[in-house]
């Protein structure tokens, strides 16, 4: 990436030189064989630096991951295929949208509790999907792995969810609202804690230091029962 934007022509006398072939495109010999050294002076460096390569790399870094993850963007729509353990709301996606509210279960069987309670409040403003294990921790994956995760594909496009927007209301959404339903354990509490931070992650501006904290608060939790998982 950096060579598109930085070339560097190195004048050198090279003493007795080593070829690969009689084309000589490349040297075999060994740098301690050169004879001579290579020092680039401060003034040089500096130069690089202030010639603002390292802003315009990061820069088409960063457009490159926003465009891998914009791939995966959701969108405000009445339905969604592809989906089968989705249970939507009847109004999700419509001009009541932001009245319905999506509900994360921990799995299977915890849809399946879900679904018998929707029984009595109705389907129209209540949809329920059902998540595999725990979240991808989005705080500390790159950009490809979080445009790769199968589980953060599947809640952009229910919520209709878009990369890099600042959304003011619900109104451009399928769900207004977000219910995560996990088990009182501590696996449940892990899961909350990843699907918030990704939440936080997708805004694109916000603070970070409530969710950090409880993550950190979590992890040492873990620690602990570990600990006295293995003093048993």
């Amino acid at each position: 990436m950096v060579k598109a934007y930085l070339s560097v022509f190195v004048n050198a006398m090279i003493e007795n030189p080593a070829f690969d072939s009689q084309t000589k495109e490349t040297l075999t010999l060994r740098p301690s064989s050169f004879g001579s050294k290579c020092d680039l002076p401060e003034k040089f460096m500096k130069q690089v630096a202030d010639a603002g390569v390292a802003e315009r790399v990061l820069s088409f870094a960063t457009f490159k991951q926003d465009r891998a993850l914009k791939k995966t963007d959701g969108a405000k729509r009445a339905r969604i295929v592809g989906l089968p353990k989705l249970m939507d709301a009847n109004d999700a996606g419509g001009r009541h949208s932001e009245d319905c509210t999506l509900i994360l279960t921990e799995g299977d069987s915890a849809k399946s509790l879900v679904v018998g309670g929707l029984s009595v409040a109705g389907r129209d403003r209540f949809g329920v999907f059902p998540l595999r294990g725990k979240l991808l921790n989005v705080r500390d994956a790159s950009a490809a792995a979080v445009a790769g995760n199968a589980e953060i594909q599947n809640i952009k496009q229910i919520l209709g969810l878009q990369h890099g927007k600042v959304y003011e209301s619900a109104k451009a959404l399928r769900y207004g609202h977000l219910m995560i339903m996990t088990d009182q354990d501590h696996d449940g509490s892990h899961i909350k804690v990843k699907r918030k931070v990704f939440f936080f992650w997708g805004r694109g501006g916000g603070s970070l230091e409530e969710v950090v904290e409880e993550e950190d608060e979590e992890k040492t939790l873990t620690e602990n029962l570990e600990e006295k998982t293995k003093q048993k």
